[in-house]
């Protein structure tokens, strides 16, 4: 299973397949990710593509679908120096802040 981008072809590696078929993430949504998303830095030298709201908003002006718009803008997709998909996942909301949620008995006396 391929994935098409704009510069060329992106291999997909044996994990990154088991977990977008794991995780129900469909070839269109990741070719979105990969064609219009915006690159950032990751780990160990990979890039990590996300398709920003911005692009989505430009996608829907240009006629494509509006759920396959919305459904590519939770997904992000990493990519290693090679050019193979190393992995892909649906971003959690919250995922990279602290949980702002408090224990109402932490600190607190009970008799």
């Amino acid at each position: 299973m391929m994935s098409i981008c704009a510069e060329g072809t992106f291999m997909l590696s044996n994990h990154a397949a088991t977990r977008i078929a794991q995780r129900g993430i469909r070839g269109a949504i990741l070719d979105l990710v990969l064609l219009y998303g915006t690159r950032a830095k990751a780990e160990r030298g990979c890039e990590e593509y996300i398709l920003s709201g911005r692009a989505a908003r430009h996608l829907e002006a240009a006629g494509y679908n509006g759920q396959t718009i919305a459904a590519a803008t939770k997904v992000r997709a990493i990519v290693d120096t090679d050019g193979t998909i190393v992995t892909c996942y649906h971003k959690r909301k919250g995922r990279y802040q602290p949980s702002s949620r408090k224990s109402h008995l932490r600190g607190a006396r009970h008799a």
